[in-house]
């Protein structure tokens, strides 16, 4: 394997926008990414060139009935691959499992998960290590990225969520972290786990939202060879490897009722069971469970467990909104702009006065994930020693000309809020046109999950349909 900040991808798909956007990224990120837009092609280039890593749709030319992976794998089992698809299927997860993807990840895809999966899996082959299926991440791996950083923020919101994970990191307690998309909620899971005395064991993440309901037990507990049809050999669960740290279970809402009954069994008992052994195991491993839904309206509608629901908040978190967080967004965006600086010669030091108001004032529907897109954005416009307002998006500085907060009268405060809907209104429409009403490109381009852009629209009357 070649060294990874110059390990040779090929991305195959046939979706213009996802394949040019997403090997743009992986270029940034340091990797020699080849694309392809149908499996002929992809096996063609794999014939002429060598490369560590494929990374292919389901769902496009040559490949529906998985003739790019079943090849791929056979003429080519030193290479590991990542399925990425929207449209999963039982058929498709089995068959993932039988030819040992490395990661099976959902559309639309968060660009750091995808960055994450891969230097995790290069790192696997570079140590003759099998990589994990799907979704896992620790806190172990060297090849952590520089832009996963501790929580930052200094407001007295943010240090009453850091004084309560101090407190609870003292203790084995299940934790529940809720607040809305983008808030940070992993980073505070993860500084949870590094405050306890489990910090030198695996944190790992079960990406509630990636994982087949068909393949939860698999993924989760593990299975033995012969368990079911593609079973080839034993594979170990994420379960075992948090044994003795902390597993993660990040967008706990989305799990389906049947699957939260089997991980509520599991929680009560501390052990597990592999698919295809007839005994169980023992498992010691911190639970902290993290979600952008009111679970207990979920509750009241009977979508998720009650029982679950209490036995997982014995400690709640809840992290606030950006907009909560006053001085907290001008010192992560400062902290952006560093991470960014490296990859422009030229790249600005600092925020103008003006540009510095216009964030402070804005109201971040999209939270510190949107700040971070902006930021990025801004850094790439930006022409001179200071990034300027001119290199902001609009809706960002419009919100500029409103009173600033703490000085208006009560009718200019409602003024205000109101200006704060209609920017924020303005912005989803502004995406929504741009994406011809595609809410997976218009959540994309805000950095929030298509979930969560779902939840924004609903909130602000809009109907996707009418930008179609």
């Amino acid at each position: 394997m070649t060294n990874e900040p110059h390990a040779r991808l090929l991305l195959a798909d046939d979706e213009p926008l996802f394949l040019h956007a997403t090997a743009k990224l992986l270029r940034r990120a340091g990797f020699d990414c080849r694309t392809a837009t149908d499996a002929p092609s992809a096996l063609e280039q794999m014939a002429q060139h060598p490369f560590d890593l494929l990374i292919a749709d389901l769902n496009m030319p040559g490949n529906l009935e998985l003739e790019l992976l079943n090849i791929g794998r056979r003429d080519y089992p030193q290479i590991p691959i990542i399925v990425v698809t929207g449209a999963p299927s039982l058929r498709s997860a089995i068959d993932s499992v039988r030819l040992q993807i490395a990661d099976y990840l959902l559309k639309p895809i968060q660009f750091d998960d995808l960055v994450n999966s891969v230097r995790r899996i290069l790192a696997s082959a570079r140590s003759n290590t099998k990589p994990s299926i799907p979704a896992e991440r620790t806190n172990s791996s060297p090849d952590q990225t520089l832009d996963e950083p501790s929580p930052i923020g200094n407001s007295a919101g943010f240090r009453e969520v850091m004084d309560l994970v101090g407190r609870a990191a003292s203790t084995d307690a299940c934790v529940l972290i809720t607040g809305e998309s983008g808030t940070g909620k992993e980073l505070v899971a993860q500084a949870l786990h590094q405050a306890s005395r489990r910090a030198s064991s695996p944190f790992v993440t079960v990406d509630c939202t990636a994982i087949p309901e068909a393949l939860f037990e698999s993924v989760l507990f593990g299975h033995s060879k012969g368990a079911f049809t593609g079973a080839l050999s034993d594979q170990p669960g994420l379960l075992k490897r948090a044994h003795g740290g902390t597993v993660f279970f990040d967008e706990i809402g989305e799990l389906p009722l049947p699957t939260q009954s089997k991980l509520l069994r599991q929680i009560q008992h501390s052990t597990f069971t592999p698919v295809g052994q007839p005994t169980p195991a023992s498992i010691n491993v911190r639970y902290v469970a993290a979600t952008n839904r009111d679970l207990q309206a979920e509750v009241r509608q009977e979508r998720f467990r009650q029982d679950l629901f209490y036995r997982l908040s014995v400690i709640p978190i809840l992290v606030p909104p950006l907009r909560e967080r006053g001085t907290d967004i001008i010192e992560l965006a400062r902290h952006f702009l560093q991470l960014f600086q490296p990859q422009k010669s030229s790249a600005p030091i600092e925020f103008s006065a003006e540009a510095l108001q216009c964030l402070q004032r804005y109201s971040w529907p999209g939270n510190i994930r949107e700040l971070k897109n902006i930021v990025e954005r801004a850094v790439t416009l930006a022409t001179g020693p200071q990034i300027e307002t001119r290199d902001l998006p609009t809706e960002v500085v419009r919100i500029s000309r409103e009173p600033a907060p703490g000085i208006a009268s009560d009718s200019m405060g409602a003024s205000r809020t109101g200006a704060l809907i209609e920017a924020d209104r303005g912005y989803l429409t502004d995406l929504l046109r741009k994406s011809g009403g595609n809410v997976t490109q218009a959540a994309a381009a805000a950095g929030v999950t298509r979930q969560g852009m779902y939840k924004l629209l609903q909130k602000h009357g809009i109907t996707p349909a009418e930008f179609r």
